[in-house]
C-alpha cells in the first residue's frame, strides 16, 4: 500500500503537467500572433442579469464551464470561442460567457439566489471541463451540451448546430 501511495504521489505532477502542457493543440495562438485582434471571454458572476439580457434580446446563452487548470479549456477558447467572438457572426443571437467552476467568487443564480460556481456545476451535473451549456434566459438547456474537446475540425460545426437548435427553441 505504501508503494502504491508513493507511485501515485510521484505520478500526479506528471499528469498535471500533461493536462496543461502536453496536449497537441496550440492554445496560445493569441499571445503569439499579434495580427489577431484582442478579444476577451467574459466571466459571469450574475446569471440572473445574464438571463434578463438573453430574454430581452431573444438570445441563447453559450456558457463555457471551465477550470483554471484545464488545458483543454484554453484550447477550446483559443481555437473556437475567441474566433467566434472575433468574427462578429454570433452577436445577434448568442451571449458567450465563461464560468470557472473552481472559482471562489460568489455567483448569483438565474433565480436570484446566491450560490458558488462549484455548487452550480454540481447541480447541473457538470463533471468535466470544458463543458458547453446552451441555455435560455431562464437557465434551461435548449440544446444538447458538448462535453470535452476531441476533434477541433468538427467542433465548430457541433457548436453551430447546438446554437441553431437552441435559437429555434427559444424563438418559437
Amino acid at each position: 500500500m505504501k508503494l502504491f501511495k508513493l507511485i501515485l504521489l510521484l505520478c500526479l505532477p506528471a499528469l498535471s503537467w500533461a493536462q496543461n502542457y502536453g496536449g497537441e493543440f496550440d492554445y496560445e495562438a493569441d499571445e503569439e500572433d499579434q495580427s489577431l485582434p484582442y478579444v476577451e471571454i467574459i466571466d459571469v458572476n450574475d446569471l440572473e442579469a445574464l438571463g434578463r439580457e438573453a430574454r430581452a434580446e431573444g438570445k441563447v446563452i453559450l456558457l463555457e464551464m471551465s477550470a483554471s487548470y484545464c488545458g483543454y479549456c484554453k484550447t477550446l477558447e483559443e481555437n473556437i470561442i475567441k474566433p467566434m467572438l472575433r468574427s462578429g457572426d454570433y452577436t445577434d443571437y448568442v451571449l458567450i460567457r465563461r464560468l470557472h467552476i473552481d472559482s471562489h467568487y460568489g455567483l448569483k443564480d438565474f433565480n436570484g439566489s446566491k450560490t458558488t460556481p462549484a455548487k452550480y456545476s454540481l447541480r447541473h451535473n457538470v463533471q468535466l471541463t470544458p463543458t458547453l451549456l446552451f441555455l435560455d434566459g431562464e437557465g434551461n438547456e435548449v440544446s444538447e451540451r458538448i462535453l470535452g474537446v476531441n476533434t477541433l475540425e468538427m467542433y465548430g460545426a457541433y457548436v453551430d448546430k447546438a446554437l441553431l437548435q437552441g435559437h429555434q427553441k427559444i424563438t418559437r
